[in-house]
């Protein structure tokens, strides 16, 4: 059952009417269903003080940080999402489902370089979405350490050359090579994009296409999160429409969705025991790389991107190796 979900989910969803600013284009997902989220997100559990988010050890580790969720419901982390402060700031490598009252290690990469000291005890807050580019790349890299290795790992090496990448490219100077850094740069441009998006009654997803090709989609369970999340994932499609502005343009239309999503009904799926509650999902095939957070029958998270297909040589392993996962279904 788990392997069809994803392509189950978006069947039931309707191709809104599209919004544009520019060169970014995104189709709303809508969906009829007004079921109520049963979990809240890391923003909230942070502002509400029930989720401690901290470095693994007194001294650290790269690619992995403690989350205790104290509340008596679940806590969903969302994959992208980036988490500041403690010694460096990370971006979550898996949509992950923290369950109440657990203590629980997270998965994460570094996006900021020069920094390994403390500036606060623990991560103070998440602010930031991660753009689809380096989502697209990290999923990928993920993918493959989980069929490899069984583990939720990205390749620190290949995301620290992506930040310096996209800090040269849209000329930010960061001290700590900082991805925040780029984005606070660029944050009247980014304002003026978020300003032209606004989340449907129903929408629960996003199709986006900048300079008229698909980048990513998102979509959730509940219109709930969507439209608490639409500012922050509005804001990162908009800092790799901005990167490339200027660039040839062809037009998109409702055709160009329904064949994505086609697409993506055919798309190879693994599963994959979540390091949460319930399994995560990977899908590829036919330009497409992405993740499917699940819970029972229920799709929690979906994410979609066009495939970066990365052909530089991948390492072995990590930074550092997290616990071994194995893979339960193949197709």
């Amino acid at each position: 059952m788990g392997v069809a979900l994803p392509a189950e989910f978006l069947k039931k969803l309707k191709v809104g009417e599209s919004q544009k600013n520019d060169n970014l284009v995104v189709f709303p997902l809508l969906s009829g269903e007004r079921e109520e989220p049963g979990y809240i997100l890391l923003d909230e559990a942070l502002e509400q003080g029930v989720l401690e988010v901290l470095e693994a050890s007194s001294e650290g580790r790269v690619n992995e940080i403690l989350v205790r969720n104290s509340s008596g419901q679940p806590v969903l982390i969302l994959d992208g999402e980036i988490l500041m402060g403690a010694k460096q700031n990370r971006v979550v490598n898996a949509s992950i489902l923290v369950g109440p009252k657990v203590e629980l290690k997270v998965p994460v990469s570094c996006v900021e370089q020069q920094r390994w000291r403390y500036v606060s005890e623990r991560f103070t807050e998440s602010s930031r979405f991660s753009y689809a580019r380096m989502r697209a790349q990290k999923s990928e890299q993920v993918s493959h350490y989980l069929e490899s290795m069984g583990a939720f790992a990205a390749d620190q090496h290949l995301i620290w050359d992506e930040v310096e990448r996209k800090q040269r490219k849209m000329r930010v100077d960061s001290p700590t090579r900082a991805v925040n850094d780029v984005y606070e740069s660029h944050e009247e441009k980014l304002r003026k994009y978020c300003d032209a998006f606004q989340a449907l009654e129903g929408q629960v997803g996003a199709v986006v296409f900048i300079n008229g090709r698909f980048t990513c989609l998102d979509a959730f369970d509940t219109p709930a999160t969507l439209q608490k999340m639409y500012k922050k994932m509005v804001e990162s499609y908009a800092l790799d429409a901005i990167e490339i502005a200027g660039l040839e343009q062809k037009e998109v239309n409702e055709r160009d969705v329904q064949d994505l999503l086609t697409r993506a009904a055919t798309a190879k799926v693994s599963v994959y025991p979540s390091v949460g509650l319930g399994e995560d999902l990977r899908l590829s095939g036919d330009g497409l790389t992405g993740s499917c957070l699940t819970l029972g029958d229920r799709v929690i998270h979906l994410a979609l991107f066009a495939s970066e297909n990365i052909r530089r040589e991948r390492r072995n392993s990590p930074l550092s190796r997290p616990s071994r996962r194995t893979r339960r279904n193949h197709i």
